[in-house]
Protein backbone atom coordinates (compact mmCIF):
# COMPACT_ATOMS: atom_id res chain seq x y z
CA UNK A 1 0.00 0.00 0.00
CA UNK A 2 1.23 3.43 -0.99
CA UNK A 3 1.29 6.35 1.77
CA UNK A 4 1.71 9.73 1.19
CA UNK A 5 1.12 13.28 2.21
CA UNK A 6 -0.94 15.72 0.14
CA UNK A 7 -3.83 13.13 0.53
CA UNK A 8 -6.21 16.48 0.32
CA UNK A 9 -8.96 14.65 -1.49
CA UNK A 10 -9.65 12.28 1.17
CA UNK A 11 -11.13 15.49 3.45
CA UNK A 12 -13.96 17.14 3.77
CA UNK A 13 -13.79 20.93 3.55
CA UNK A 14 -10.93 23.61 3.23
CA UNK A 15 -8.14 22.35 4.80
CA UNK A 16 -4.36 23.85 5.45
CA UNK A 17 -2.11 21.08 4.19
CA UNK A 18 0.90 20.02 6.58
CA UNK A 19 1.25 16.51 4.87
CA UNK A 20 2.55 17.62 1.62
CA UNK A 21 6.24 19.30 1.86
CA UNK A 22 5.85 21.34 -1.00
CA UNK A 23 7.29 24.85 -1.93
CA UNK A 24 4.46 27.18 -0.74
CA UNK A 25 5.49 29.93 -2.67
CA UNK A 26 3.51 28.21 -5.37
CA UNK A 27 3.72 27.54 -8.97
CA UNK A 28 6.36 29.71 -10.39
CA UNK A 29 4.72 32.80 -12.60
CA UNK A 30 7.86 32.24 -15.03
CA UNK A 31 6.12 28.38 -16.22
CA UNK A 32 2.45 30.24 -16.18
CA UNK A 33 3.89 32.81 -18.85
CA UNK A 34 5.77 29.89 -20.43
CA UNK A 35 3.07 27.52 -20.98
CA UNK A 36 0.92 30.26 -22.34
CA UNK A 37 3.23 31.10 -24.92
CA UNK A 38 3.83 27.86 -25.86
CA UNK A 39 0.72 26.35 -26.20
CA UNK A 40 1.40 25.22 -29.40
CA UNK A 41 3.59 22.89 -28.75
CA UNK A 42 0.98 20.25 -27.74
CA UNK A 43 0.04 19.99 -31.15
CA UNK A 44 3.07 17.90 -31.69
CA UNK A 45 5.09 15.30 -29.84
CA UNK A 46 7.75 16.11 -27.79
CA UNK A 47 11.35 15.75 -28.94
CA UNK A 48 12.15 11.72 -27.78
CA UNK A 49 15.57 12.72 -27.09
CA UNK A 50 14.44 15.59 -24.92
CA UNK A 51 17.27 17.52 -25.98
CA UNK A 52 16.08 21.11 -24.84
CA UNK A 53 15.35 19.43 -21.72
CA UNK A 54 18.34 18.09 -20.80
CA UNK A 55 20.34 21.40 -21.84
CA UNK A 56 18.40 22.99 -19.03
CA UNK A 57 18.95 20.39 -16.76
CA UNK A 58 22.55 20.17 -17.16
CA UNK A 59 22.75 24.46 -17.29
CA UNK A 60 21.04 24.40 -13.91
CA UNK A 61 23.65 21.68 -12.36
CA UNK A 62 26.69 23.18 -13.97
CA UNK A 63 26.80 19.23 -15.54
CA UNK A 64 29.04 19.25 -18.98
CA UNK A 65 27.22 15.86 -19.95
CA UNK A 66 23.83 16.42 -20.56
CA UNK A 67 23.69 13.24 -22.25
CA UNK A 68 24.06 11.72 -18.87
CA UNK A 69 20.90 13.09 -17.74
CA UNK A 70 17.78 11.16 -17.52
CA UNK A 71 14.53 12.85 -17.80
CA UNK A 72 11.62 11.18 -16.27
CA UNK A 73 7.55 11.42 -15.39
CA UNK A 74 8.71 12.60 -11.81
CA UNK A 75 11.82 11.34 -9.48
CA UNK A 76 9.46 7.84 -8.75
CA UNK A 77 9.38 7.25 -12.31
CA UNK A 78 13.53 7.59 -12.11
CA UNK A 79 13.48 5.76 -8.93
CA UNK A 80 11.77 2.50 -9.84
CA UNK A 81 13.47 1.88 -13.43
CA UNK A 82 16.65 2.78 -12.17
CA UNK A 83 16.22 0.11 -9.50
CA UNK A 84 15.12 -2.38 -12.62
CA UNK A 85 18.31 -1.34 -14.71
CA UNK A 86 21.07 -2.08 -11.90
CA UNK A 87 22.38 -5.18 -11.48
CA UNK A 88 21.90 -5.99 -8.05
CA UNK A 89 20.90 -8.87 -5.11
CA UNK A 90 19.73 -6.52 -2.42
CA UNK A 91 18.49 -3.11 -2.28
CA UNK A 92 19.61 -1.60 1.45
CA UNK A 93 16.95 1.31 2.74
CA UNK A 94 18.35 3.52 5.41
CA UNK A 95 15.31 4.00 7.56
CA UNK A 96 12.94 5.79 8.52
CA UNK A 97 12.36 6.97 5.12
CA UNK A 98 10.75 7.26 1.49
CA UNK A 99 8.61 4.10 0.97
CA UNK A 100 8.92 3.92 -2.80
CA UNK A 101 12.21 2.37 -2.45
CA UNK A 102 11.14 -0.33 -1.35
CA UNK A 103 8.34 -0.96 -3.18
CA UNK A 104 10.70 -0.42 -6.41
CA UNK A 105 12.85 -3.59 -4.83
CA UNK A 106 9.73 -5.58 -4.59
CA UNK A 107 8.98 -4.77 -8.27
CA UNK A 108 12.25 -5.83 -9.20
CA UNK A 109 12.18 -9.34 -7.46
CA UNK A 110 14.69 -8.41 -5.11
CA UNK A 111 14.90 -8.45 -1.22
CA UNK A 112 15.22 -5.31 1.35
CA UNK A 113 17.52 -4.87 3.91
CA UNK A 114 15.54 -2.10 6.41
CA UNK A 115 18.43 -0.53 8.37
CA UNK A 116 17.14 1.75 11.56
CA UNK A 117 20.44 3.59 10.44
CA UNK A 118 19.57 7.00 12.61
CA UNK A 119 20.78 7.86 15.95
CA UNK A 120 18.07 8.93 18.67
CA UNK A 121 17.60 12.70 17.54
CA UNK A 122 18.24 12.00 13.86
CA UNK A 123 20.87 14.30 13.54
CA UNK A 124 23.12 11.18 11.81
CA UNK A 125 23.86 7.85 10.76
CA UNK A 126 26.35 5.22 11.28
CA UNK A 127 27.97 4.89 7.74
CA UNK A 128 30.48 2.43 9.52
CA UNK A 129 27.77 0.16 10.79
CA UNK A 130 25.84 0.47 7.28
CA UNK A 131 29.24 -0.91 6.00
CA UNK A 132 29.66 -3.50 7.65
CA UNK A 133 26.80 -5.11 6.63
CA UNK A 134 26.39 -4.54 2.84
CA UNK A 135 27.37 -7.42 0.63
CA UNK A 136 28.22 -7.79 -3.10
CA UNK A 137 25.99 -6.28 -5.51
CA UNK A 138 23.65 -4.37 -3.29
CA UNK A 139 22.20 -0.81 -3.90
CA UNK A 140 22.64 1.79 -1.30
CA UNK A 141 19.42 4.37 -1.07
CA UNK A 142 20.02 7.56 0.36
CA UNK A 143 17.33 10.23 0.36
CA UNK A 144 20.18 13.15 1.24
CA UNK A 145 18.54 15.52 2.53
CA UNK A 146 15.68 12.63 4.40
CA UNK A 147 12.63 12.26 4.60
CA UNK A 148 10.94 12.24 6.77
CA UNK A 149 13.86 13.51 9.33
CA UNK A 150 15.30 16.34 7.78
CA UNK A 151 18.56 15.09 8.23
CA UNK A 152 21.52 16.01 5.78
CA UNK A 153 24.76 13.77 5.32
CA UNK A 154 27.75 16.27 4.29
CA UNK A 155 29.47 15.31 0.84
CA UNK A 156 32.71 14.24 2.40
CA UNK A 157 30.69 10.87 4.32
CA UNK A 158 28.57 10.39 1.04
CA UNK A 159 32.08 10.20 -1.02
CA UNK A 160 33.86 7.83 1.38
CA UNK A 161 30.04 5.46 0.99
CA UNK A 162 30.57 6.19 -2.42
CA UNK A 163 33.94 4.48 -2.24
CA UNK A 164 33.16 1.87 -0.14
CA UNK A 165 30.30 0.55 -2.01
CA UNK A 166 32.34 1.11 -5.26
CA UNK A 167 35.39 -1.52 -3.75
CA UNK A 168 32.22 -4.44 -2.77
CA UNK A 169 30.83 -3.88 -6.76
CA UNK A 170 27.82 -1.50 -5.06
CA UNK A 171 25.81 1.31 -6.11
CA UNK A 172 24.66 4.35 -4.14
CA UNK A 173 21.39 5.97 -5.25
CA UNK A 174 20.91 8.97 -3.87
CA UNK A 175 17.49 10.99 -3.70
CA UNK A 176 18.54 14.21 -3.87
CA UNK A 177 14.47 15.51 -4.28
CA UNK A 178 14.78 18.69 -1.53
CA UNK A 179 18.18 19.10 -1.64
CA UNK A 180 17.67 22.91 -2.81
CA UNK A 181 16.16 23.86 0.29
CA UNK A 182 19.24 23.05 2.12
CA UNK A 183 21.67 26.01 3.27
CA UNK A 184 24.50 24.87 1.29
CA UNK A 185 23.03 24.37 -1.67
CA UNK A 186 24.43 23.50 -4.47
CA UNK A 187 28.19 22.93 -3.40
CA UNK A 188 26.53 19.85 -0.71
CA UNK A 189 25.17 18.28 -4.27
CA UNK A 190 27.02 14.92 -5.17
CA UNK A 191 26.20 16.01 -9.00
CA UNK A 192 29.70 17.29 -8.95
CA UNK A 193 31.32 14.17 -8.04
CA UNK A 194 29.44 11.89 -10.12
CA UNK A 195 33.07 11.80 -13.07
CA UNK A 196 34.66 10.10 -9.61
CA UNK A 197 32.28 7.44 -8.63
CA UNK A 198 30.59 5.36 -12.25
CA UNK A 199 28.63 3.85 -9.43
CA UNK A 200 26.23 6.53 -8.44
CA UNK A 201 23.21 7.83 -9.78
CA UNK A 202 21.90 11.20 -8.54
CA UNK A 203 17.75 11.70 -8.79
CA UNK A 204 16.27 14.97 -8.50
CA UNK A 205 12.38 16.74 -9.17
CA UNK A 206 10.70 19.33 -10.01
CA UNK A 207 7.98 18.70 -7.42
CA UNK A 208 9.42 19.78 -4.53
CA UNK A 209 11.28 22.90 -4.67
CA UNK A 210 9.23 24.80 -7.72
CA UNK A 211 6.19 23.65 -6.26
CA UNK A 212 4.70 21.43 -9.02
CA UNK A 213 3.85 18.00 -7.82
CA UNK A 214 1.19 17.82 -10.21
CA UNK A 215 3.53 18.31 -13.02
CA UNK A 216 5.64 15.42 -12.95
CA UNK A 217 8.77 15.77 -13.48
CA UNK A 218 12.15 14.63 -12.28
CA UNK A 219 15.14 13.33 -13.56
CA UNK A 220 18.42 11.06 -12.90
CA UNK A 221 22.05 12.04 -13.52
CA UNK A 222 25.06 9.42 -13.44
CA UNK A 223 28.58 9.27 -14.87
CA UNK A 224 27.71 6.01 -16.00
CA UNK A 225 27.15 5.66 -19.42
CA UNK A 226 25.73 2.08 -19.07
CA UNK A 227 23.32 2.56 -16.49
CA UNK A 228 21.80 5.60 -18.59
CA UNK A 229 21.51 3.30 -21.30
CA UNK A 230 19.99 0.58 -18.74
CA UNK A 231 17.49 3.76 -17.54
CA UNK A 232 16.26 4.53 -21.26
CA UNK A 233 15.81 0.78 -22.24
CA UNK A 234 13.36 0.43 -19.35
CA UNK A 235 11.42 3.78 -20.24
CA UNK A 236 8.30 4.20 -22.66
CA UNK A 237 8.29 6.70 -25.38
CA UNK A 238 7.20 10.24 -24.52
CA UNK A 239 7.46 9.23 -20.62
CA UNK A 240 7.73 13.45 -20.22
CA UNK A 241 4.94 15.47 -21.32
CA UNK A 242 4.45 18.33 -23.26
CA UNK A 243 3.79 20.89 -20.23
CA UNK A 244 6.73 19.30 -18.45
CA UNK A 245 9.26 19.98 -20.70
CA UNK A 246 8.00 23.62 -21.17
CA UNK A 247 8.39 23.64 -17.05
CA UNK A 248 11.88 21.95 -16.78
CA UNK A 249 13.21 24.99 -19.88
CA UNK A 250 11.71 27.82 -17.41
CA UNK A 251 11.83 26.69 -13.72
CA UNK A 252 15.16 26.06 -13.47
CA UNK A 253 16.22 29.22 -15.40
CA UNK A 254 14.17 31.10 -12.75
CA UNK A 255 16.74 32.96 -11.00
CA UNK A 256 14.10 35.03 -8.97
CA UNK A 257 11.70 32.37 -7.61
CA UNK A 258 14.94 30.30 -7.22
CA UNK A 259 16.22 33.03 -4.41
CA UNK A 260 13.25 33.98 -3.28
CA UNK A 261 12.53 30.39 -1.81
CA UNK A 262 15.55 29.84 -0.29
CA UNK A 263 15.19 33.34 1.51
CA UNK A 264 11.29 32.08 2.61
CA UNK A 265 12.97 28.71 3.65
CA UNK A 266 15.68 29.86 5.79
CA UNK A 267 13.59 32.23 7.56
CA UNK A 268 10.24 30.41 7.51
CA UNK A 269 12.25 26.43 8.85
CA UNK A 270 14.02 28.58 12.02
CA UNK A 271 10.43 30.46 13.10
CA UNK A 272 8.60 26.97 12.75
CA UNK A 273 11.27 25.45 14.81
CA UNK A 274 11.58 27.44 17.52
CA UNK A 275 7.81 28.09 17.73
CA UNK A 276 7.67 24.53 18.04
CA UNK A 277 10.11 23.78 20.48
CA UNK A 278 7.73 25.92 22.64
CA UNK A 279 5.21 23.89 23.51
CA UNK A 280 6.05 21.26 26.47
CA UNK A 281 4.02 18.32 25.10
CA UNK A 282 6.24 18.48 21.94
CA UNK A 283 9.93 17.00 20.68
CA UNK A 284 11.08 18.80 17.55
CA UNK A 285 13.64 17.71 15.75
CA UNK A 286 16.29 19.51 13.81
CA UNK A 287 15.70 19.80 10.39
CA UNK A 288 17.93 21.15 6.81
CA UNK A 289 15.05 21.37 4.84
CA UNK A 290 11.15 22.74 4.54
CA UNK A 291 9.84 20.09 7.51
CA UNK A 292 9.97 18.97 10.60
CA UNK A 293 9.79 15.80 12.02
CA UNK A 294 7.97 15.68 15.59
CA UNK A 295 6.79 13.09 18.32
CA UNK A 296 3.89 13.97 21.19
CA UNK A 297 5.70 13.39 24.42
CA UNK A 298 2.62 12.37 26.29
CA UNK A 299 1.30 8.91 25.32
CA UNK A 300 -2.27 9.84 25.90
CA UNK A 301 -2.76 11.03 22.25
CA UNK A 302 -1.26 9.10 18.88
CA UNK A 303 -0.36 10.89 15.44
CA UNK A 304 -3.36 9.71 14.15
CA UNK A 305 -5.99 10.80 16.55
CA UNK A 306 -3.48 13.89 16.82
CA UNK A 307 -4.62 13.92 12.58
CA UNK A 308 -8.08 13.70 13.20
CA UNK A 309 -8.29 16.47 16.49
CA UNK A 310 -6.53 18.37 13.87
CA UNK A 311 -8.41 18.01 10.87
CA UNK A 312 -11.65 19.31 13.12
CA UNK A 313 -9.86 22.87 12.78
CA UNK A 314 -9.41 22.56 8.87
CA UNK A 315 -5.26 21.47 9.38
CA UNK A 316 -3.66 18.75 7.60
CA UNK A 317 -0.66 16.40 9.08
CA UNK A 318 1.37 13.73 8.10
CA UNK A 319 1.48 10.74 10.34
CA UNK A 320 3.81 8.25 10.26
CA UNK A 321 2.11 5.54 7.79
CA UNK A 322 4.90 4.34 5.40
CA UNK A 323 7.90 4.90 7.76
CA UNK A 324 9.59 2.24 9.22
CA UNK A 325 11.06 2.53 12.68
CA UNK A 326 8.63 5.59 13.62
CA UNK A 327 7.20 5.51 16.60
CA UNK A 328 3.04 6.10 16.98
CA UNK A 329 3.78 9.45 18.11
CA UNK A 330 5.74 11.02 15.31
CA UNK A 331 4.15 13.29 13.08
CA UNK A 332 5.81 15.35 9.96
CA UNK A 333 4.51 18.89 9.18
CA UNK A 334 5.46 20.83 6.31
CA UNK A 335 7.21 24.48 6.53
CA UNK A 336 4.58 27.14 4.97
CA UNK A 337 3.88 30.42 4.95
CA UNK A 338 4.07 32.69 7.86
CA UNK A 339 0.58 33.42 8.09
CA UNK A 340 -0.50 29.26 7.74
CA UNK A 341 2.24 28.25 10.06
CA UNK A 342 0.48 30.85 12.85
CA UNK A 343 -2.78 29.02 11.96
CA UNK A 344 -1.04 25.69 12.37
CA UNK A 345 0.57 26.15 15.74
CA UNK A 346 -2.01 27.98 17.26
CA UNK A 347 -4.41 24.67 16.63
CA UNK A 348 -1.99 22.42 17.64
CA UNK A 349 -1.42 24.21 20.77
CA UNK A 350 -5.07 24.09 21.69
CA UNK A 351 -5.50 20.23 20.52
CA UNK A 352 -2.11 19.69 22.94
CA UNK A 353 -3.13 21.78 25.92
CA UNK A 354 -6.19 19.37 26.10
CA UNK A 355 -4.05 16.42 26.25
CA UNK A 356 -0.83 17.64 28.42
Amino acid sequence: MNFHGGDVYSCTGEVLDFSSNINPLGVPASFREALWEHLDDFTRYPDLQYRALKESFAEYLSFDKPEMIIPGNGAVEIIFKGIMALDIDTLVNLSPTFSEYAHAAEQKGVPVLDLNAYNEDYQDLNLDHVLSLIQRKSVVVLCNPNNPTGTFVDKEKMCALAGALKEKDSYLLIDEAFIEFTDGYPQNSMVSELGRFPNVLVIRAATKFFGMPGIRLGFGVTGNLALVQGIKEQLEPWNVNAAAVIAGCTVYRDQKYIAASRLWVQEERQFLFNRLREIPELTVYPSRVNYHLVKINEEKIDAWKLKELLLGKGILIRTPDGFHHLSPYHFRLAVKDRASNEMMLTALREVCSVYG
